[in-house]
This record gives C-alpha cells, sequence and structure tokens, in this order.
C-alpha cells in the first residue's frame, strides 16, 4: 500500500535506519468541511493545552525526531520538528488564539501528524516530473522556499527531496513553492519518516488516520504509483 522512498547511496550511509513511506492519493476538495477540521483541533487542544515546551520537547516520538534533526544538520532548537512546532505554537495556550489553518488537506494531514507524534508531508502530485526520491544536494541546485518570492541556490550536502528535474524540498526543513497544495490540487502526495526510536507501525498509524480524515472531507481514491 505503501511505497518507499529511494535513497541514494550516500543518503543510506548517513541515514541508517531511516525510511520514508508514500501514498499517492486522487481526491475532490470540492466539498471539505473546514468546521469539522476545527473541531479537531479543539480537541487536540484540550489535550495539550497547560503543557510547557519541555514537557513537550522531551516528549519520547518528538525527542525522536529532534535527534533526526541534529543527524541531518538542522538544530532542533531553532527549527524544531513540525508536530513539536505546532504543539508549542497552537496548542499549549489556555486558549486557542488562531487555528493553525492553511488549506482542508493540508490541516487534515496536520491532524493526523499531531494526533500520532509523527511528522508528515504533503504536496501536488501533479507538480512532481519522474520519481521523488532522497538525495544530498551537490551544490547549486535552484530552490524556491515555500512563501518566498526568490530562488535560492542550495549549498552542498543537504538532504533533499527531488523529482527528476528539480527539488521538491530541503528535507524535514522547507518545502517548494512549486509544488504546494492550493484549491485547483486534486491529487496528492502524503509522505511520513520513520527515523530511529519510532516504528514502521508508528508511521503506517498515523499515514492511515491522514486518509480516514481525508475520507471524511473528500472523495477519496487510491492511486497507485
Amino acid at each position: 500500500m505503501y511505497q518507499v522512498i529511494p535513497m541514494s547511496q550516500a543518503v543510506e550511509k548517513q541515514l541508517n535506519g531511516v525510511k520514508v513511506l508514500a501514498i499517492r492519493l486522487d481526491l475532490d476538495p470540492k466539498n471539505a468541511n473546514s468546521m469539522y477540521l476545527k473541531n479537531e483541533w479543539i480537541n487536540l487542544h484540550k489535550d495539550w493545552k497547560g503543557k510547557s515546551k519541555l514537557e513537550v520537547s522531551q516528549i519520547e516520538h518528538i525527542a525522536a525526531y529532534q535527534n533526526f534533526y541534529k543527524l541531518i544538520g538542522l538544530n532542533p532548537k531553532k527549527t524544531p520538528p513540525s508536530v513539536q512546532n505546532i504543539i508549542q505554537r497552537f496548542l499549549i495556550k489556555e486558549e486557542i488564539e488562531q487555528f493553525p489553518l492553511i488549506h482542508p488537506i493540508v490541516d487534515a494531514v496536520n491532524i493526523a501528524a499531531i494526533k500520532n507524534l509523527i511528522p508528515l508531508g504533503t504536496f501536488d502530485a501533479e507538480c512532481v516530473e519522474g520519481e521523488i526520491s532522497l538525495t544530498l544536494s551537490i551544490g547549486g541546485e535552484k530552490h524556491r522556499p515555500l512563501g518566498s518570492n526568490s530562488i535560492q541556490e542550495l549549498g552542498p550536502g543537504l538532504l533533499v527531496l527531488t523529482d527528476s528535474k528539480k527539488v521538491l524540498s530541503q528535507f524535514c526543513y522547507r518545502d517548494s513553492e512549486e509544488q504546494k497544495i492550493t484549491e485547483n490540487t486534486r491529487s496528492i502526495w502524503v509522505l511520513g519518516c520513520q527515523v530511529p526510536g519510532i516504528s514502521i507501525e508508528d508511521v503506517i498509524k498515523a499515514l492511515d488516520e491522514s486518509q480516514v480524515l481525508l475520507k471524511q472531507m473528500f472523495n477519496l481514491q487510491h492511486t497507485e504509483g
């Protein structure tokens, strides 16, 4: 059901014990129920409100992804894993000042990630050309980060998710503007990353949950390949 994203030999050597699972899904977002998602966030807030940032950072699953960030050269204190970041920014406060709503597709995947404490990613599958893979940048690759109007050149040795023609993301750090979810998105990739200290079953459970939420909102179909 889930594909394993291929890695270059250099990445396999550096990231022993890491595996990225992915699934492609087709959907019709016309009937997305944003209020349903708000209720999900309200329920999650009940679980997390009042906790300190230190308590959140010390949770076993979250600590495992912090260690992974260190392994790939990111500072988790400056750039915390996505699940930790969402919890600390929105859910530990006594009152929800702002819902972390981006797009119904992204929001559903984020909710599944928070419920399972497994970071998940999603992007528009129609914007991908060829096979997705994980590799290390050689330096000079063009990358327009999500939310940015300017194109950057990447330095060498960065962990990147690519298709056959371009960089899709600086992995676990910042996606590209080119394949972001929009109102025109009808096909998506959803990815989950297993790291040391996290079982493959945990990642599958989070990916399964993302599909449950998406099915409740959209006419969802699994696309092979």
